[in-house]
């Protein structure tokens, strides 16, 4: 069935009717007004108040609603007028509606268990309609006939049993979170790794029921106390992260200047955490530390006993903490019971927990209003999900306090009203207080690039800096498997731009295979960025033969992978890499200046004065010619040339993922 504007119109009349997505800025009993389908291509959306974010929260939505299927749930819903019964619906009949299998793909599911399921590329037709005809006119630089056409998925336990898959050639390629120690055991069976930035940290987050790590200066002891960079080597495939404010340490320096200076490290230094605790009055005895009132200190901390990377790190943390004079335990518990009881009501004086997941200064304000799991522990009373009211103190970094008042959030298209301005108010010249709610709401409405939007970061990130709600210890390189046969990621790390190998090794993150979306690693077939290793994906052969920039279509695909602009140096590399000849396509811009020539002439005539009279003859030429000529030509790299046939079926894909336990497998025709 074709996807339309009813798709879009399912999906979003189901989730802000009966959920309560986009809440504030869309009114919930408004909605069957709110949302229409112009026709099958357009659909209106009308908020009742505005946020910058909101197009990107639209537009990056996974469609996963088919309207012919859930049409059923829709039609139901539009018989309720109550907002409390709608939600009511959404709880007890939409949670529970057992949709039929649907994709959105160019691979259909044939097969699903609770332990395999088994993918199909489309057919190039189907009782005439085009499907395979029709996704390679979308994604035309694929390499799916590069590789078998069947994808078989199997569900396993964990870690150990994907090693063991890929050590008995069952598995060849995957997106498991294994140690540098297992990466090099692998690696001598002929499974190799790339690496990719995860965009997530963690840490130990504390619960400020408890003394003294109610304390924020104590939570910074602990801060300086730990060395970040041997957690880290502790499992190797992690970037010490000594950041309390949430910002990947790679992630820092990508943020201008003005913001920077509030993303403040606490690197390694037990002298400095020494001072912190005994200017509060601790004292060491016997090599452990007492608090004030003369209590040993001690600390439990939980963690996720299957997420094997984090307790790794962790007990090399505690292990730090013991050694400096804390009389620290590591707790290992479940993973079920960890988030779905422990973290979700507190039940810990300490635990691991991500540190959220922010991808940069533009979209820094929309993955912070996403708040970590841990949050609540700091801002207890949610009101309907909307942030955590309860203040908690401030400072700024300079030891100061001023207060952050918004009653109005200034943007390009005009100013917009917050609900409450008060972001933080000051007791003190030196202590105040920040409300979070507050700051959800502002930022919300912020435009990355004003100074609206910078000033909300800095106080977030001043935040953080002063209460230390958590002690970062890493953040995570994810190590992608594959067989040194299927793929060769090489020229991707070695040639190309950063964004752009990001674009495409990231990619490989994405899951959803349920809803016909595909395993990470056949999702970067989709550009055409990996073939078997003795062949030259045809990314490649885009870029060195120039067709990526004078191709049309192919346009399209250099422009999504920020390669709008023909690049000599980088086709140079690419034929290289590959032993390929290259054809430069240069773009040459002539411009002819507009010239203007003026004559004067001056004559004197003399009478019973001198009058002097000028006349001014101007010739003109008036045109101004740009014009920008592609020239090609073709270089040789005197070097062997790799096949470039195309290939159906040569190579099997068997990809183990860590993150959903399964095994995923491109099967031989």
């Amino acid at each position: 069935m074709p996807f339309t504007a009813w798709d879009v119109y399912a999906q979003f009349y189901i989730g802000m009717k009966a959920f309560g997505w986009y809440v504030p800025f869309i009114n919930q009993s408004l909605v069957d007004e709110d949302i229409r389908v112009l026709d099958n291509y357009t659909i209106q959306f009308l908020f009742q108040s505005w946020s910058p974010y909101i197009p990107y929260w639209l537009l990056t939505s996974w469609i996963d609603v088919p309207y012919p299927v859930w049409k059923p749930i829709v039609d139901e819903l539009k018989t309720i007028t109550n907002v409390t019964q709608a939600m009511a619906f959404g709880s007890d009949n939409v949670t529970k509606f057992v949709a039929p299998y649907w994709g959105i793909g160019p691979y259909y599911m044939t097969y699903i268990s609770s332990t395999s399921g088994t993918y199909m590329l489309d057919p190039m037709y189907y009782n005439g309609v085009p499907l395979l005809a029709r996704w390679l006119e979308i994604f035309p630089l694929n390499s799916w006939n590069y590789y078998a056409p069947q994808i078989q998925i199997f569900w396993l336990g964990g870690n150990a049993q994907d090693m063991a898959a890929f050590l008995a050639g069952k598995a060849n390629t995957g997106l498991v979170g294994l140690s540098l120690q297992q990466v090099g055991t692998l690696n001598k069976s002929g499974i190799l790794s790339m690496l990719s930035q995860d965009f997530s940290a963690f840490g130990i987050t504390f619960n400020p029921n408890y003394y003294p790590w109610n304390i924020p200066e104590v939570r910074k002891a602990l801060c300086y106390a730990i060395n970040k960079t041997a957690v880290a080597a502790a499992w190797g495939l992690f970037v010490p992260d000594p950041y309390p404010e949430l910002v990947p340490p790679y992630l820092v320096d990508t943020f201008p200047p003005q913001i920077q200076k509030y993303l403040i490290p606490c690197h390694y230094d037990p002298a400095k955490a020494a001072q912190i605790l005994e200017s509060l009055g601790f004292k060491k005895i016997n090599g452990y530390w007492y608090t004030p009132n003369g209590t040993k200190l001690t600390l439990d901390v939980i963690g996720p006993a299957g997420f094997t990377d984090w307790m790794t790190q962790t007990s090399e943390a505690v292990e730090q903490l013991d050694a400096f004079g804390i009389d620290a335990k590591l707790i290992g518990q479940e993973v079920s019971t960890y988030w779905g009881t422990t973290i979700p009501n507190n039940q810990y004086e300490a635990a691991d927990e991500w540190l959220g997941g922010v991808h940069g200064y533009l979209s820094a304000g929309m993955y912070l209003t996403g708040w970590p799991s841990w949050m609540p522990a700091y801002f207890p009373s949610p009101p309907q999900g909307r942030g955590w009211s309860t203040p908690q103190p401030f400072q700024w970094p300079n030891g100061t306090c001023s207060p952050v008042y918004m009653p109005v959030v200034h943007t390009p298209y005009g100013n917009l009203k917050t609900p409450n301005g008060t972001i933080v108010w000051c007791i003190n010249s030196t202590l105040g207080y920040f409300n979070a709610t507050n700051w959800i709401d502002a930022v919300e409405l912020a435009y990355p690039g004003t100074p609206d939007y910078d000033l909300l970061l800095e106080t977030f990130f001043a935040w953080n800096w002063y209460f230390v709600p958590t002690v970062p210890l890493g953040a995570k390189i994810e190590p992608i498997e594959y067989a040194w046969y299927l793929l060769d990621p090489g020229y991707v790390y070695q040639c190309l731009p950063f964004l752009t190998r990001e674009s495409i090794v990231y990619g490989v993150h994405i899951w959803g295979s349920t809803w016909g979306w595909n395993a990470g690693e056949v999702f970067a077939t989709y550009f055409g960025a990996f073939a078997p290793a003795s062949e030259v994906p045809p990314l490649a052969q885009a870029i060195a033969n120039g067709s990526l920039w004078t191709n049309p279509s192919l346009k399209v695909v250099a422009n999504f992978l920020g390669l709008p602009t023909p690049d000599v140096k980088l086709q140079e590399v690419v034929a290289s890499y590959f032993h390929i000849p290259y054809t430069p396509v240069t773009t040459t811009t002539t411009t002819t200046t507009t010239t203007t020539t003026t004559t004067t002439t001056t004559a004197t005539t003399t009478a019973v004065s001198t009058v002097t009279s000028t006349a001014t003859v101007t010739s003109t030429v008036t045109t101004t010619a740009v014009s920008t000529t592609t020239a090609v030509s073709t270089v040789t790299v005197t070097k062997p040339v790799i096949s470039t046939a195309l290939i159906a079926g040569i190579v099997v894909i068997v990809i183990v993922v860590a993150a959903v336990a399964a095994v995923i497998a491109l099967r031989r025709r």
